[in-house]
């Protein structure tokens, strides 16, 4: 992860990484209650990520935001934009992620 970090926020200590502008981790969703939109959080069990992910769909559901969290066995971080024919779970996560869609968009 340090090579992600740096890449990411070169030269930035852990307090500037605590800016919400920067992780969305930090940010206070409190003052979004009622005006948060549905979200659906997707993550493989192999993603590095995946804490933040579930720890993300919690808050969001604290602030009163419906949340949906979906995580797919073996399925590394980005693999939603591997193709379907290389990692079954790509194609599940498109699937789920378009009737999601759908379903809020009505």
């Amino acid at each position: 992860m340090a090579k992600y970090i740096e890449a990411f926020v070169s030269n930035s200590s852990i307090a500037d990484r605590r800016d919400p502008a920067i992780s969305p981790l930090y940010a206070n969703l409190g003052k979004w209650r009622g005006r948060l939109p549905p979200a659906l959080f997707t993550c493989g069990t192999e993603d590095p990520l995946l804490d933040d992910s579930v720890f993300m769909s919690a808050k969001w559901q604290m602030a009163g935001a419906e949340a949906v969290l979906r995580v797919y066995e073996g399925a590394p971080h980005g693999f939603i934009s591997f193709p379907r024919q290389h990692l079954e779970a790509a194609g599940q996560g498109l699937d789920v992620t378009k009737e999601f869609m759908l379903e809020k968009m009505g």
